[in-house]
């Protein structure tokens, strides 16, 4: 039995997970729900989010005896003082024991092999991908956020659906009529979606056109089909080089996840045969986020020696 009771949350682009675990590890609470969007997508208004939503009557009971242990997982989490006021408010709603925050890779690399030596890929709003060798050192790959990085995450999906209306108004290849009929229904004239999609609060409404994306290729639009399999095909190479930094074996573990991957099964379907196609590796495709499970872990046992510089205490 554990000392305290368990907050985990899971603070992703899109969404905001929570999970509640009483002292005997029975699961008290637990949600999932489509984040307000209304934050300019830093790791501040994420916060302030996960804050608010932790606060509604009923999700958390408040002042819990003996307190609360809480694990935050999230995006390139590190606590500035932004940050940290949006944390010690829900930390003292919780009346919080302790407060760790766990990079959303590394809580993903430990709901799924613990510190064994493997590959864990974590595609939802943005993607990465982390090791662990057989000498416990961890390493993360991409990660590198929407400009620079996430590939074949549901923002790059979306992106690229965005595009293609645009393609469309142009009469360029590569244009879906479909895509360009759900951009405009959604943010208006395909004219002035550069603008509209200007400000970083947009990101998320980005990354949720991938459901249009995925829902047209099921309807048989050939160009959205392109594109998951173009997001497979570089979730696939991204495992692929994760993987030969750590090991020439093709039993090491690769793992492939994340909310994109779960909610999408014909991304997961792609992957699998493009390993088929490319390589004598084997993937697990696991079909939910394992990052409150990695939390969970952190929470009971303490963080695993490859991950111990990678998580910070809030005081």
């Amino acid at each position: 039995m554990m000392a305290t009771s368990l907050l985990l949350a899971d603070v992703g682009g899109t969404h905001v997970r929570l999970r509640h675990v009483s002292p005997d590890g029975e699961i008290v609470n637990e949600l999932s729900e489509v984040g307000s969007g209304v934050g300019d997508g830093t790791i501040r208004s994420l916060m302030e989010e996960l804050s608010e939503v932790v606060q509604r009557p009923g999700v958390v009971t408040a002042n819990v005896p003996g307190g609360m242990r809480v694990v935050i997982t999230s995006r390139g989490l590190s606590a500035g003082q932004a940050q940290r006021d949006a944390i010690r408010r829900l930390a003292a709603f919780v009346n919080a024991t302790r407060v760790t925050l766990v990079p959303d890779g590394a809580a993903a690399y430990i709901g799924c092999l613990g510190a064994k030596p493997g590959v864990v890929v974590t595609a939802g709003t943005g993607t990465i991908a982390v090791t662990v060798d057989h000498d416990g050192r961890a390493r993360r790959l991409d990660g590198w956020g929407n400009l620079l990085g996430d590939v074949g995450s549901g923002y790059r999906v979306g992106l690229e659906g965005l595009k293609s209306a645009c393609r469309w108004r142009d009469g360029s290849r590569g244009g879906s009529e479909k895509l360009r009929d759900d951009a405009v229904e959604i943010f208006g004239p395909v004219e002035t979606l550069a603008e509209t999609l200007r400000p970083s609060s947009q990101l998320r409404n980005i990354a949720r056109f991938a459901e249009r994306v995925v829902a047209a290729a099921r309807q048989g639009d050939v160009t959205a089909g392109q594109i998951l399999d173009n997001a497979a095909r570089e979730l696939a190479e991204l495992a692929t080089d994760a993987a030969a930094l750590v090991s020439d074996d093709p039993g090491l573990p690769v793992v492939i996840g994340g909310g994109f991957v779960a909610a999408v099964p014909e991304l997961a379907e792609r992957v699998k045969a493009w390993f088929g196609e490319n390589s004598e590796r084997v993937p697990l495709i696991v079909p939910e986020s394992s990052a409150l499970d990695g939390c969970y872990e952190i929470g009971v046992h303490g963080v695993p020696a490859p991950f111990a510089t990678w998580v910070e205490e809030v005081r």
